[in-house]
Parts: structure tokens; C-alpha cells; sequence
């Protein structure tokens, strides 16, 4: 039993709102903002999110990819956190009649880092209406990895000069990544026959690759690999992550992008920068988004890593089920994520220890009372609903 004196505190837009269980009279009307709000909360990324302007996401210009400018202009907005705990941030910026939601975990390289940022993509999308999604994963690998790839594909133009269009010989010889970028684009034959990246990774990248993999499969995100996923050069970097789905008329587009910027960051800060991991989803329309109004009903808490794991799956039963949620699943330290879960306004505090991620249980506490009781993980949501205003 985890018992913790606390201090007393009195303190969808959903693709068919048929078959999900509101706990709460008037839900039903949540607009599509409060829906991506509560549900960028629900995964860590609590406050408003960053209004990102139109000439920083401009100001970008070393890059091609819409995405990918949105991630950086965020991680712009930023100082250093070298050396502290992982911080999650989010953003908005506009791109004509669109919307760029921007998502990043810092000062961490933890593989939960990128499920919390893919996990929030998945459900905005969803809760957009886009279908059939999926989730792409590749790697271009560290500094080594990536010259690997460079020398074999220089092999691979030598030996193969037909695969290059005329105007793009020169290409072969001064970039090689360039020219692959093109083909990859232009011919779906020939990218067939060249190398692929994540045949190339050093040790190192292979490791961070496979336990990524390993981390998403235990919380149940489903993923396909895709060697033929490319960075945007002089950004991303190690990782890659895309999600795809099928818009309401059928069509397959590409929602999300983004990756590891690790790179990126050490160039713009030398010893001060932080691991970094970043996406930006697109939204063909313009919404107006601000921090979630409500204050957590239940706030999420976790001791060590098996229990990690159950309490990420946990978050999705609770945001499904229309309960204002948080977690602090970038953080360790008990005490420290009690503090948090107060601090956040929660009602209750949901806590997951060895024992209880192995009895399918958590210990639900009110942060008013003091009081705790022993809830299966089926009956989470019903029991902290009861708690809700009206």
C-alpha cells in the first residue's frame, strides 16, 4: 500500500458518441478544441500550448516539410532544460486555412517519450474523423550510421547509373541523400532496389531502434516499419515516426511527421542542448486551441517501470470514458509525482505500484479526504466519476 498524508485540498466530438459512456451531463456538446485539449492533457501536455506565428513557422527555412518547420519553431520557442526532468510542451501554429499542432518531450531519451507524443496523435486523429490509421517507424541512424548509408549509396549510383534521371547525374556524386530523396519520391520501382537505411545502423542506433519497438508493443501501439521513411535533412535525425489514415472521403494522407531533432539541437546549442523528440500533425481547417478548462478528476501515478506501462494504458480508458485526466509519466520519483497530482488540482489520485500493474488495480486516493480504496482497472473510471460536479 502506498499511504501518503496529503495536504487537504477542496479543491468529441467523438466519431459516435452512441457508443462511448459519458460520465458527465453535457459532454456530448464538448467542441472539437475542448476534445484535443482534454486529450493533450490527458497524455502530459497540460496548459495551453504555444502560439506559434506565422513568421517564426516562416522563419524555418531550411526546410521543405510543413511538419517538420511546425516541430522546429516549437523547440525554438525553448531554453535550455539540460540536466532537469523531462519537460512536454505543445503548440499551434497556422499554415493558410490549416491548423499545425505541434507535440515535444525534452531531456529525456526514454522510448515513453515518443508513445506519450504518437499515442495524443492517434486520438486527435481519431476523434478528426480520420480512420484506418497507422503508425510508420524507420531510422536514419546516428552520425555513423548515416555515412554508412551515404558510402553504399554512392556504390549503388556507380553500379546502377540508369536509375538517374539525366538532369540529376551530378547529384550522384555531390549527394547522394539528395538524389535519394528525389527517386524516393519520383520512382516506386527503382526505391524498391536501393539501400535502406535501417540496414545500416550502428550498434548504438539499432539499440535505441529495437527498444523503442519493444516499448510500443507493450503498450499497444501498432506500428508498421518503413525503411523508405526519409528525414528532413539537417533536422531530423535517429528516429522517424509518420501517421497515416484515411480521410472521410477515403483518401490515405499523411496526418503526422517528426522524429528525433537531438542533432538539430546541438547544433543550435552546443554543450547546453537536450535530447529531443518532436511531431506536428496538419488539420485541413482552422481551430482556436487553449489549455484545458477542467481540472483532472483523476491524476495518474506510477512506481516503477512495469507499472509505467500499465498506467500509459490506463490513460486512453479514461480520456475514452470523458474524464478530464493527467499523469506523471515523465517523472520517477513518488513524492514528486504526488506533489504533481496535487498541484494539478485532482480530485483523486489513481497510484500504480509493482503489485498493482501485476493485480490489474490501482489504489485510488481523494486528495480531500485522504481516503483510499482498491479499485480494479475496469472500474477506475466509474468510481472517480461519482466524484465529478455535475
Amino acid at each position: 500500500m502506498y499511504f501518503l498524508v496529503l495536504p487537504n485540498c477542496h479543491n468529441n466530438y467523438l466519431l459516435n458518441y452512441k457508443h462511448m459512456r459519458s460520465l458527465e451531463k453535457g459532454r456530448l456538446h464538448e467542441s472539437i478544441e475542448g476534445s484535443i485539449a482534454r486529450i493533450a492533457s490527458a497524455y502530459g501536455f497540460a496548459g495551453a500550448p504555444t502560439n506559434i506565428s506565422k513568421r517564426a513557422l516562416n522563419d524555418q527555412q531550411t526546410v521543405t516539410n510543413t511538419k517538420a518547420a511546425a516541430s522546429m519553431a516549437l523547440l525554438n520557442t525553448t531554453t535550455s532544460t539540460k540536466g532537469s526532468n523531462p519537460t512536454q510542451i505543445w503548440s499551434t501554429a497556422r499554415k493558410g486555412s490549416n491548423t499545425l499542432i505541434s507535440f515535444a518531450v525534452l531531456s529525456t531519451r526514454h522510448a515513453i517519450a515518443p508513445a506519450l507524443i504518437v499515442k495524443t496523435i492517434l486520438s486527435i486523429a481519431e476523434i478528426l474523423g480520420f480512420t484506418n490509421l497507422t503508425v510508420l517507424v524507420s531510422s536514419v541512424g546516428d552520425a555513423e550510421s548515416r555515412k554508412r548509408f551515404t558510402r553504399e549509396l554512392g556504390n549503388f549510383f556507380r553500379k546502377n547509373p540508369d536509375v538517374i534521371p539525366e538532369d540529376k547525374k551530378s547529384m550522384a556524386q555531390s549527394d547522394p541523400d539528395a538524389l535519394y530523396r528525389e527517386l524516393s519520391n519520383d520512382t516506386e520501382n527503382t526505391i524498391e532496389k536501393m539501400p535502406r537505411s535501417i540496414d545500416y545502423l550502428s550498434e548504438n542506433s539499432r539499440k535505441t531502434m529495437l527498444s523503442t519497438l519493444a516499448l510500443f508493443e507493450s503498450v499497444g501501439i501498432q506500428y508498421t516499419l518503413d525503411p523508405r521513411l526519409s528525414a528532413e535533412p539537417n533536422a531530423e535525425s535517429e528516429l522517424l515516426f509518420a501517421v497515416e489514415g484515411s480521410d472521410t472521403k477515403g483518401a490515405r494522407v499523411r496526418i503526422a511527421s517528426g522524429g528525433r531533432y537531438d542533432e538539430l539541437m546541438k547544433r543550435a546549442r552546443g554543450s547546453a542542448a537536450e535530447p529531443v523528440v518532436a511531431m506536428s500533425l496538419e488539420i485541413g481547417k482552422r481551430i482556436d486551441l487553449d489549455a484545458s478548462e477542467e481540472e483532472p478528476s483523476c491524476f495518474v501515478i506510477h512506481v516503477g517501470d512495469a507499472a509505467k506501462l500499465r498506467a500509459f494504458a490506463l490513460l486512453e480508458s479514461l480520456w475514452r470514458t470523458e474524464l478530464a485526466t493527467g499523469n506523471a509519466l515523465m517523472a520517477d520519483n513518488l513524492r514528486e509525482q504526488v506533489d504533481m497530482g496535487v498541484s494539478s488540482g485532482a480530485k483523486y489520485l489513481a497510484i500504480i505500484g509493482q503489485r498493482e500493474a501485476l493485480d490489474g488495480t490501482a489504489i485510488v486516493r481523494s486528495v480531500a479526504t485522504q481516503m483510499q480504496v482498491t479499485v480494479p482497472f475496469e472500474k477506475l473510471a466509474s468510481h472517480v466519476g461519482r466524484g465529478r460536479r455535475g
